[in-house]
């Protein structure tokens, strides 16, 4: 399997993952002839897919946990912001079963390291946020030895964080063009819009509340809606501004398309030496998260390319590589493996 644009589709491959709008199925596994599709994927903002073919279809591309989790999950809060937009309240309870089978899923993968990225509709696009966020915030707590209760309540506030956008006008929310600072000053209220909507909720506690509150505050201050420092802002907190901005950078959204992992680890690095974000936190979560995902293609500094393979612990840097040999024609490709980590003097350029 791998993960390729729109554009770099042909008939040949066959999608190895299905496509999903809210719970309505849009493209099947395991169909081929996906070109004729490509027109609907783009309106409904999709601009990438995982397929398979002849040069992948032994690679695997690992996730924290199972699909079946991951729709629990983006159930579970879909129906919670159904239910505050309808009602202005909700069933926390409702949460506990999906979060314990996500804690669940994630536990029972010793060490792994995620290569895979749900691909979600415009239409889903909070709601997915709002699971990986969870995903990874509880990676990162794992990571740092929280008890089981404390990574409930870590989860129940991610997987709620963004639970004030039920507030916002949908039209400056979904915007594609640039935000004015009216409509960014808007934007921002979703941080305390959330809090006072869960303040209400007496089976939530304080700490899942606050994240929904201080997600977005950063460690030197310059964060919203309070401008709060360092210990001012609680632990939970800074593990969802991590979990949080790695999403929104590697995720489509309306105003753009996503960036490599690569590059969010260089923004979010470079965040955490500025005094921005906590790097335990950072290195934390990219203990778990692969810098180059199995199933990407990538190009290498002696001028071949190819798709990553599989992972070398320790050395994010330096995965195995499926070479695609392509220089005598499409119709005489050679495969081969290389592993970065025994050819120091080969690295990946892009």
């Amino acid at each position: 399997m791998r993960r390729i644009s729109l554009n770099e589709l042909n008939d040949l491959m066959v999608l190895a993952k299905p496509i999903y709008q809210g719970t309505r199925l849009i493209l099947e596994r395991d169909i081929s002839c996906m070109t004729k599709y490509i027109k609907q994927l783009e309106n409904l903002g999709i601009y990438s897919l995982y397929v398979k073919d002849e040069c992948s279809e032994d690679i695997t591309i690992p996730d924290a946990v199972c699909e079946e989790t991951r729709d629990k999950c983006v159930a579970a809060v879909s129906t919670i912001f159904d239910r505050l937009k309808q009602q202005g309240n909700f069933d926390a309870s409702i949460l506990n079963d999906a979060l314990e089978t996500l804690l669940h899923d994630i536990f029972s993968q010793k060490d792994i390291l995620v290569s895979l990225h749900h691909i979600a509709t415009i239409d889903d696009d909070t709601m997915i946020h709002c699971v990986n966020t969870t995903v990874y915030s509880v990676l990162i707590g794992k990571r740092d030895g929280f008890s089981h209760e404390d990574l409930m309540i870590l989860a129940k506030g991610t997987i709620l964080h963004d639970v004030g956008k039920v507030d916002l006008n949908e039209s400056i929310l979904l915007k594609a063009a640039s935000l004015t600072p009216e409509e960014f000053s808007h934007i921002k209220e979703h941080s305390t819009f959330g809090y006072t909507l869960l303040k209400q909720n007496d089976l939530l506690p304080e700490e899942a509340r606050i994240i929904a509150l201080q997600h977005h505050e950063r460690l030197d201050g310059s964060g919203y809606p309070n401008g709060l420092k360092g210990d001012e802002i609680h632990p939970y907190a800074q593990i969802a501004a991590v979990a949080d901005m790695f999403d929104a950078l590697t995720t489509v959204r309306c105003y753009r398309k996503s960036l490599s992992n690569h590059k969010a680890y260089k923004i979010l690095t470079e965040d955490a030496a500025a005094g921005k974000l906590n790097k335990h936190l950072v290195d934390c979560l990219f203990h778990h998260v692969a810098v180059y995902p199995n199933g990407i293609v990538v190009h290498l500094s002696d001028g071949t390319h190819g798709i990553v393979k599989q992972q070398n612990p320790g050395q994010p840097f330096r995965p195995i590589v499926r070479i695609i040999d392509d220089t005598h024609g499409m119709d005489n490709v050679t495969l081969y493996d290389l592993d970065l980590s025994k050819r120091k003097d080969i690295s990946i350029k892009e």
